[in-house]
Parts: structure tokens; C-alpha cells; sequence
């Protein structure tokens, strides 16, 4: 610990008082204000030292698993109907994949998860998307095993994404928000975007043998998710959710931020 100490109290001598303030003020500050900060200050060479200094000797730790998709809690607060649901009702093979079960990967792709898959860190859309087509399925994901806190793993993926490409990239909603829509909204959604062909798919999964009587399976799987699996505490909206698809290196630049961070400062101080 005390060469961990040295190294930041070095590179902390290298930033005059202001920005000393500064990168403290970033890392303690509320979710919302931290992306903006982070984004304001991250083509700083002294600060991006600092915080790639603290993510070579506090990294995060991960693992593959394949939690139950009704197991797991979002980290935002919106998710956008289209970007979850599109796809699966007009790609029968995307369809298929769902229904089937088992541990399932979307798009080939892991989610990222946090504290032993307990909540969602990146893959809202995919989670959601096979929470409502089976919600009985497992799902691939990445975990972030060593952070329990979900606002913590925000940050701490946040820092490793605008370490590896030098900014925060940013999303937005613009369909209905799942976790708030009706019924009637929900299966009129279903009824005009899903395709004969995956009609055939959920026939085949008896899972609903017209749009009407799909409409009505998607909307009581999108019910339990909605009573069952409401966000975090604090949770945010997408637009400063972390991007992992846009950082393919963001874990050699993501530190434990609660449980390292925070304390060393102190200590420092």
C-alpha cells in the first residue's frame, strides 16, 4: 500500500492546487456531474495520468457468467422499446435464439454486469430485449466482480472507457421507455413491427399464434420486469450510460473507484 501511496502523491505533486480540487471534486461528485467533469477534463495528459496510475495498481477484476435475466437490476432508467425489441420481432433467427433459452448471447456479444450479477453496468437493451421475449433465459455477461456498488461501477467503467479513447461517448432514447409503458402502448408496438416470419417462430414455441396473442405474452413478461426489476437507486438516464462498445480496451483503464479511490485520497490528504 505505501507504494501505491507514493505513486499517486507523485503524480498529485504534478498537478498544481486547482486541479488537484478538481480531479477530487470529479471522482466524489454525483453521477450526472462526475460524466460531465470527466468529459470536461479527460484530454488533460496530467489528469489521465493520475487516474490510469490508479487503475494499473487497483484493477477492476472480472469474470464470465450467465445470470438469470430476472435476476438482474438496470443501472438506467430508461430503455428504449425499439432498440430492445425491433430486431427480435422482425429477425426470425434473432427470435428463435430468445425462445430457445438457455444461456443466450445477444448480437454475439457479452453485457457487462456488476457485483456477482447483480446488476446491469452496459447491455441494457439486450438484457430487456431477451427479458421480454423468455424470461425464463440466462445471459452471457462480463462481471465486474470486486465493485458492489452499481453507481461505483458506473464510474469505475466510465473512467476505463475515457481512458482507452480520450472521451465520453453518450446515447439517447427516443422510442417509449420500457420500464414505464402500458399495455395497450406495448401490444400495439408488437402488432405493427413484428414480421409473418417471426410470427411462424413464436408459433413454433407456442409461445402465441397471432400478433394480438404475442402482443399479450411480451406485455406479461415486460410486466414482471417492470414490477420485478425497477432501477437502482439513483439510477441515471441512457445519455451518460457508459459505451463499452465504443472503448474495446476500457478494463486496463478502469480502477475499483469506492473501494480505492476515495480512501487513498483521504489518506493522502
Amino acid at each position: 500500500m505505501p507504494k501505491l501511496l507514493d505513486l499517486i502523491e507523485k503524480k498529485l505533486q504534478a498537478l498544481n492546487e486547482a486541479e488537484d480540487t478538481e480531479l477530487q471534486d470529479i471522482l466524489k461528485a454525483d453521477y450526472p456531474t462526475f460524466v460531465q467533469k470527466l468529459g470536461d477534463n479527460i484530454n488533460d495528459p496530467k489528469f489521465r495520468e493520475a487516474i490510469k496510475s490508479v487503475a494499473d495498481k487497483t484493477p477492476i477484476k472480472t469474470s464470465d457468467i450467465n445470470p438469470k435475466v430476472t435476476a438482474l437490476k438496470p443501472t438506467q432508467n430508461e430503455i428504449d422499446v425499439d432498440k430492445s425489441l425491433k430486431f427480435p420481432l422482425t429477425n426470425a433467427t434473432s427470435a428463435a435464439v430468445c425462445l430457445k433459452g438457455g444461456a443466450v448471447s445477444i448480437a454475439g456479444k457479452n453485457i457487462v454486469t456488476g457485483g456477482g450479477g447483480k446488476f446491469i453496468i452496459d447491455g441494457h437493451h439486450r438484457w430487456s430485449q431477451l427479458y421480454c421475449m423468455n424470461p425464463d433465459a440466462s445471459i452471457t455477461a462480463m462481471d465486474i466482480t470486486n465493485i458492489t456498488d452499481p453507481i461505483a461501477g458506473l464510474k469505475a467503467t466510465q473512467l476505463g472507457i475515457a481512458g482507452d479513447i480520450g472521451k465520453v461517448p453518450t446515447a439517447t432514447v427516443e422510442g417509449d421507455n420500457l420500464l414505464k409503458m402500458g399495455e395497450d402502448a406495448l401490444i400495439a408496438y408488437v402488432k405493427k413491427t413484428i414480421t409473418p416470419e417471426v410470427v411462424d417462430v413464436f408459433k413454433k414455441y407456442n409461445k402465441g399464434d397471432n400478433a394480438e396473442a404475442i402482443g399479450a405474452y411480451i406485455w406479461k413478461n415486460v410486466q414482471q420486469m417492470q414490477q420485478n426489476n425497477q432501477p437502482v437507486s439513483g439510477a441515471p438516464g441512457r445519455e451518460i450510460m457508459p459505451q463499452t462498445d465504443d472503448a474495446p480496451n476500457w478494463v486496463k483503464d478502469a480502477p475499483v473507484v469506492a473501494e480505492s479511490i476515495f480512501p487513498l485520497w483521504n489518506k493522502i490528504k
